[in-house]
């Protein structure tokens, strides 16, 4: 991976972990304020997205291996 990709990848990856963080304490905050069951379920649904898209992002581009896809399927079979 070159360098701007890298780089990219990585300032992508840190947005999604703040995100991550503030719909946490968002979540946090307005079940301790009384707020809706409702609001509180889909900020901490959105946390547990983030978190999805912040693995598939680190495993479809740092720890990518070329060809690992094909491999497994040959070693199943």
């Amino acid at each position: 991976m070159s360098a701007v990709a890298f780089t990219e990848v990585d300032e992508t990856l840190v947005l999604l972990a703040e995100s991550r963080e503030r719909a946490a304490r968002a979540a946090k905050t307005v079940a301790s304020d009384g707020g809706p069951d409702h609001v509180v379920a889909a900020l901490e649904a959105v946390d547990r997205e983030l978190l999805a898209l912040h693995r598939c992002l680190l495993e479809e581009t740092v720890f990518h291996v070329p060809g690992s896809v094909t491999q497994l399927a040959l070693d199943a079979a």
